[in-house]
């Protein structure tokens, strides 16, 4: 509905919420901490994407993946 209505931006956070449904609560948690600027490198981040395709979330993969570019570009990453 929210699409319908024109709301794209609010579609799409419905969307991802709905995916993250499958996703066990411990499990988000640790992805969700390890998205806080300097706490994971980019490969940790792009592991916890991987986590998030694995149970069919897809759409909050590609979040994860496009948060790990701007990341980089900022210098918000840990260091290896």
């Amino acid at each position: 509905m929210a699409s319908a209505a024109g709301r794209q931006p609010l579609a799409e956070s419905l969307e991802r919420a709905a995916e993250l449904a499958l996703v066990p609560d411990g499990e988000l948690l640790e992805i969700y901490t390890a998205l806080r600027p300097g706490r994971s490198t980019s490969a940790e981040l792009e592991s916890c994407a991987a986590r998030l395709d694995g149970y069919g979330a897809e759409r909050t993969a590609a979040f994860v993946r496009e948060a790990v570019a701007v990341y980089e570009q900022r210098g918000l990453l840990a260091r290896a």
